[in-house]
């Protein structure tokens, strides 16, 4: 992450557009955001960039820069193409890892179980995305990271938005555990099975189907409208 202001407007605005707490179309100016934030517009212009960059915001000129819209269909495949990424790694993990790459697993597993029972949502999220980082870092294929990197960035977000798909703080960090355990004991099949588990049900794919049928009902009423 970049450093100084716009590395920490950047982290700002990420954390608010995955939050959703900036919505879906909301236009962003380089002047209302750096005087809500306390910041120059030259690092608000840079963070935006990085943030075009991830997929998170459209600039579209004069227009100005809107944050992205929230698509099921994209999601899925988003999500699809994060699974076929992270399995992928997870046949080369298992030859790769040493001791320190374990530690540093566990202790960003404690991070994440810290944050879960201090209720932060964003810490829990923040700490779930550097897990499967480090875990997908072992792996060496390095070309590839920053495309998981964006496929998980917006499968948190879609996850986030669907209201009725949440799961308690504790129980999301819990979920790695079984992934570590099978990582300890070397155990190949184990890893890609429950790695392929737990990204199956970051979103179960009847929210998609769900999302996709109020997507077409909204666009409905808006014609009718």
């Amino acid at each position: 992450m970049a450093e100084g202001p716009a590395g920490r407007v950047l982290a700002e605005l990420r954390r608010r557009i995955v939050m959703n707490e900036m919505t879906p179309g909301r236009v962003l100016t380089e002047l209302a955001v750096a005087a809500a934030l306390g910041c120059s517009q030259a690092a608000v212009r840079e963070a935006l960039l990085r943030l075009e960059g991830e997929g998170l915001v459209l600039r579209a000129g004069r227009q100005g820069t809107t944050v992205t819209d929230l698509d099921a269909d994209t999601a899925a495949e988003m999500l699809d193409l994060r699974r076929r990424i992270e399995l992928r790694g997870a046949r080369r993990v298992v030859r790769r890892v040493v001791a320190g790459d374990i530690a540093a697993l566990e202790e960003i597993q404690r991070a994440m179980e810290a944050a879960a029972a201090r209720g932060d949502d964003w810490g829990v999220l923040e700490a779930d995305m550097e897990w499967h980082a480090a875990l997908f870092r072992v792996s060496g294929l390095h070309a590839m990271a920053p495309i998981l990197a964006r496929c998980m960035l917006h499968t948190h977000r879609f996850r986030l938005w669907a209201p009725w798909h949440r799961r308690p703080l504790a129980a999301t960090a819990a979920r790695h555990l079984p992934i570590l355990a099978a990582l300890r004991a070397q155990d190949a099949p184990g890893l890609a099975r429950e790695l392929g588990g737990h990204l199956d049900t970051i979103v179960e794919r009847r929210v998609f189907a769900g999302v996709a049928r109020r997507a077409a009902a909204d666009e409905i009423r808006r014609n009718v409208a």
